[in-house]
């Protein structure tokens, strides 16, 4: 009975020790461009919701005024700059400034936020468009365990039959 406390015991020390998920992960929802197009994609941001931990987010393609817009993915948060924005947000900028995309959001919420319209998406080749509309929604995580953890909940189960068992065959050999 001891090592059945013990087992049970460890397992509850190894689940309760587990680190919490500290970063949230938004995803943009109808994000449209001005001169036609749309960014698509997420960025992830730390618990606090005060840096940047990582971007993937695609403006599409379009046009507008002299300019064409190709498709562009920004991928890279150590260019981000979150805090210098006047308001809360960041902004991208890679190749010399070649592709810049600002988004500003007043105030992002562990929920999400509107898209500001002083957000756009620069593109060398055909200047600024404006993020006409949408937002950002915190990305909720499945509730279904992923494999390793129904690896190590089975493993849990079969140390704790398997102490069960053998502590049987202790106790039919004393009796006998």
């Amino acid at each position: 009975m001891k090592r059945l406390i013990a087992i049970a015991a460890a397992i509850a020390a190894m689940t309760a020790a587990a680190p919490a998920w500290a970063a949230k992960v938004f995803v943009l929802d109808n994000v449209t461009l001005q001169g036609g197009g749309s960014l698509t994609g997420s960025f992830t941001t730390d618990d606090t919701l005060t840096s940047l931990l990582g971007v993937n987010i695609t403006a599409s393609s379009g046009t507008f005024g002299p300019g064409v817009f190709s498709t562009f993915t920004y991928n890279n948060a150590a260019l981000a700059d979150w805090v210098s924005l006047p308001t809360q947000g960041f902004r991208i900028s890679t190749s010399g400034y070649a592709q810049q995309l600002r988004l500003d959001f007043f105030p992002l919420t562990a929920g999400g936020a509107a898209i500001l319209n002083t957000s756009y998406e620069y593109q060398n080749t055909g200047g600024p468009r404006a993020v006409t509309g949408g937002r950002v929604l915190l990305d909720v995580p499945s509730a279904v365990p992923e494999p390793a953890t129904w690896a190590m909940m089975i493993t849990g189960f079969g140390l704790a039959g398997a102490a069960l068992r053998r502590r049987g065959r202790k106790v039919a050999l004393a009796a006998a």
